[in-house]
């Protein structure tokens, strides 16, 4: 769960504007809270009847507008996630694990059976919820990497696909950690926020790397291939350059 300090930032709705050149085309739409509901888990109780099992409370036709005219504008089907997160935890229920949703019954499920989203939506408060809709693209799981930035620098990579190992890491490691220190410095570095923080990106040649997402960086934080007390150890030293260590095995 995020902290409080940590909800406005690293909120989509918050980055997407000064970042929308370099990552997915997204599309966001504001959430009321009845339409929140809607995407909440409803745990069936004994005494639920057959006809209680089948009813749904309807969503609001302009809002399956709005969802519409999303699918439309971003090629009919979308990568899904609230403010923060990704349903990632729900990718059992989609057509070969891949979260592509391609209706509203689609992100409906998807949001209801995520535990990480169940949580966002039971513990967040004073916070309107948002719903972005990701133009959807096939990526490699080889292609995504979390990028680890402390006082303003970029110090770690590591593959979010760890511990699997691919072999071309270690032929092109410095290749990688060249374009992602670059992609970095031109057009993340100063521009968000925060001194520490995460970042994903997808780097897949012979494309240019683009952004997936911000992130806190703390001791809940998955760092993959690093450990927490490697990450903390740094956030105390400043150094003005150095380029970042990539972490694979």
């Amino acid at each position: 769960m995020l902290e409080t300090v940590d909800l406005k930032d690293f909120s989509i709705k918050s980055w997407y504007e000064n970042f929308k050149n370099i990552t997915l085309q997204t599309i966001i739409l504001q959430l009321s809270d009845d339409i929140v509901k809607n995407f909440e888990f409803q745990e069936l109780s004994e005494e639920s009847d057959d006809e209680s099992l089948t009813e749904e409370t309807p969503f609001p036709q302009d809002f399956l507008d709005e969802v519409q005219n999303a699918f439309n504008t971003l090629g009919r089907t979308v990568f899904v996630k609230n403010n923060w997160h990704a349903p990632l935890d729900a990718r059992m229920f989609s057509i070969g694990n891949t979260l592509k949703a391609e209706n509203i019954s689609d992100i409906q499920l998807f949001l209801q059976t995520s535990s990480v989203i169940q949580q966002d939506l039971s513990n967040v408060k004073g916070v309107p919820f948002c719903l972005a809709l990701r133009k959807w693209i096939s990526i490699h799981p080889a292609a995504e990497f979390r990028c680890i930035v402390i006082n303003n620098v970029l110090r770690g990579i590591t593959p979010r696909d760890w511990p699997v190992f691919y072999s071309h890491f270690k032929e092109e490691g410095s290749r990688i950690i060249q374009n992602l220190f670059i992609f970095f410095t031109e057009f993340i570095k100063m521009k968000f926020p925060r001194t520490h923080y995460c970042f994903d990106v997808v780097l897949s040649y012979p494309d240019k790397p683009f952004l997936l997402d911000f992130g806190p960086l703390n001791s809940k934080t998955n760092l993959y291939a690093f450990t927490w007390t490697e990450i903390s150890s740094l956030l105390d030293k400043v150094r003005i350059f150095n380029y970042a260590t990539f972490n694979y095995n």
